[in-house]
């Protein structure tokens, strides 16, 4: 049985929005463009409206009561931003960075409500974005605690892989990961063993993403 981890779902939005002009100008769609480390969506503040990303990497990131960040995820390009809330009408549940050069588009919430309702296609391609990160979720839950970093690294290096701009540094792992230095470590030896990257000093100066794709569509199987 394959795996691909959904993430072409959200990528097919970015195509329909990009090959119709037209519908972009009839909904008045705006385009937006971040540098590295904006914040586009702030946790707890008002929405802002919708937000689909074209090209670039943003970060997810959720702080709790007791002030601890958590990154919920890297993602590039199709990823959805502030869809929930413009649905749910309530605050920003998260704060959204750019990681690199952004371009987005951007919708009113008012707006988007309005396509859901008339644009067929648009509708049934946001309801399989939604469902592709609840399975994407269902996925990860399932590897066991004890692998799920390793398995969130490969994700990661799979992700940055994606931008020629961006250095992968230990550093930006161990944020983007949450995790120690000493894990880290242990973690990038790991896959220099599998053949998946060569590591020079603070960087990830090579890696197969082909092998690293297969790694992760087999790696939940392979969980007992």
């Amino acid at each position: 049985m394959e795996e691909h981890f959904y993430t072409e779902y959200r990528t097919r939005i970015t195509s329909f929005l990009q090959t119709n002009g037209t519908l972009l100008a009839h909904y008045q769609i705006k385009e937006v463009q971040l540098k590295a480390e904006d914040i586009l969506l702030k946790q707890g503040t008002a929405p802002k409206g919708v937000y689909i990303l074209a090209s670039g990497l943003v970060k997810v990131t959720r702080t709790t009561a007791a002030g601890q960040v958590f990154t919920l995820g890297v993602f590039g390009p199709g990823e959805v931003e502030g869809d929930v809330e413009a649905l749910m009408h309530m605050p920003h549940f998260c704060t959204v960075q750019a990681l690199t050069a952004c371009r987005l588009y951007h919708l009113t919430s008012e707006v988007f409500l309005e396509m859901l309702a008339q644009e067929q296609e648009f509708n049934l391609l946001m309801h399989r974005s939604m469902a592709s990160k609840m399975l994407n979720t269902s996925l990860q839950s399932s590897i066991q605690n004890t692998n799920r970093l390793y398995f969130t690294l490969l994700i990661v290096l799979r992700e940055l892989s994606r931008l020629n701009e961006l250095q992968i540094s230990k550093p930006l792992l161990t944020e983007l990961l949450g995790t120690s230095q000493r894990n880290l470590n242990r973690l990038l030896r790991q896959l220099e063993e599998e053949n998946l990257i060569q590591v020079k000093g603070t960087l990830v100066t090579h890696l197969d993403r082909l092998r690293i794709e297969k790694r992760i569509e087999t790696y939940d199987f392979e969980v007992q």
